[in-house]
């Protein structure tokens, strides 16, 4: 396995409470100057995001893109975009991290 090394500045960082009836629990909007997201979670949980504010997305198992345990995931984002996770089974603590690259 390769290994990167990428260098950004994190903006700010919040958690989810992600439940297997949270897919409408959201972040807060993504900050003006960030480009970058990096999620992670004590669980397996699924994610969507939705542009634009005032956007509700909703996190549903069958839609949601998967973020596996100690597997963090950096995803493009624009400003005002929303977060939702919800998990399968059980609770997870879904790691939102806020990053300028």
């Amino acid at each position: 396995m390769a290994l990167q090394n990428n260098f950004y500045k994190i903006n700010s960082s919040l958690n989810l409470a992600a439940t297997t009836s949270s897919g409408a629990v959201r972040s807060a909007a993504v900050p003006a100057d960030v480009t970058l997201v990096r999620i992670s979670s004590s669980a397996l949980v699924y994610v969507a995001c939705i542009a634009g504010q005032g956007a509700t997305p909703t996190a549903t198992v069958a839609a949601g893109v998967q973020i596996d345990v100690s597997a963090p995931e950096i995803f493009v984002v624009r400003p005002a975009d929303t977060i939702a996770a919800i998990t399968a089974s059980g609770t997870a603590t879904v790691n939102v991290t806020f990053l300028e690259g």
